[in-house]
């Protein structure tokens, strides 16, 4: 008899979740399994519950990439191998979007049923995982200075709105740029820029293709560089987000590797799948096929 812990956080995702957890709870109770059903209440429990062992055979993180965010630090820092589903539940998703995990509850279940494990690659920000990405300069506090209220309400448009107030914000106060220094096999420059995002997969702030040809299997984390971001040019920054394969200009800097320090000249905090973390200087890190997820 298999066991199988969810890690939930309830109040994810306009509070649909309790439902949905209800729903694959009584799936999994009538075929037999045993469950093990955590709920998170505050900062930190996700991954301890992740760490934790009972004996489970699969674990399924119930959330947004913040939630997942604590379950793949858990996994890691436990170093299981345990098997996991996600199930999403957040405002964006974009880790579960690019597996192309279904929404459907019923799906789901057949998903983890059929029992596809595939490892997949994530990535190491000094001492702490991170399942999709680390950026770094403009637009990535926004996953955490939207209040919680307004993400239920609406959405991903919560953060869209959030994205066009700072861009605006940083225009009319001409702030000045970072001053970043990239040190790689592949790349060794400092830059004046506003933006960088070091990525695991293609789907980045519920963009399909910000980072264009990064992939969860293949072994590298993707850089991507953005000298200048102004409102004047936000059509273009549409384009670009669109279809950046088709969007062509200097401001871009993009590039593949296995490992980079990255230092800046001023104090400048990373953002890890949505959540603070420490500032840099960092090193960051592919861990190739260090997570066992269940996939379609």
């Amino acid at each position: 008899m298999k066991k199988i812990k969810f890690i939930a956080n309830p109040v994810s995702g306009k509070e649909l979740s309790l439902k949905k957890i209800n729903e694959l709870v009584n799936l999994f109770s009538k075929d037999g399994y045993k469950i093990d059903l955590r709920f998170t209440k505050s900062k930190g429990d996700a991954m301890d519950f992740a760490m934790e062992d009972e004996g489970e055979d699969i674990l399924v993180s119930v959330g947004g990439d913040g939630t997942l965010n604590e379950v793949v630090n858990g996994i890691y820092r436990a170093k299981k191998k345990t098997p996991l589903a996600i199930y999403k539940a957040g405002t964006v998703n974009d880790f579960a979007n690019v597996l192309e995990i279904p929404d459907d509850t019923y799906k789901f279940y057949e998903m983890i049923k059929n029992f596809n494990v595939v490892p997949v690659d994530i990535g190491l920000a000094g001492d702490r995982a991170f399942a999709n990405v680390a950026a770094g300069g403009l637009f990535t506090n926004i996953a955490y200075e939207v209040e919680t209220d307004l993400k239920n309400r609406f959405g991903r448009l919560a953060y869209y709105a959030q994205g066009v107030r700072e861009l605006y914000k940083y225009n009319t106060q001409r702030k000045e740029k970072l001053k970043i220094t990239f040190k790689s096999e592949q790349y060794n420059e400092t830059e004046k820029l506003d933006l960088f995002l070091v990525s695991n997969s293609s789907y980045v702030g519920g963009f399909k293709n910000i980072v264009p040809n990064a992939d969860v299997r293949d072994g590298y984390l993707h850089v991507l560089i953005i000298k200048d971001i102004d409102i004047k040019e936000f059509p273009d920054i549409l384009s670009y987000l669109i279809d950046s394969t088709q969007f062509k200009t200097d401001n871009i800097k993009r590039f593949k590797t296995k490992e980079i320090t990255i230092s800046s000249e001023t104090d400048l905090i990373i953002d890890l799948d949505g959540e603070k973390s420490n500032k840099l200087p960092m090193t960051f890190k592919v861990l190739e096929k260090e997570l066992n997820l269940i996939l379609m």
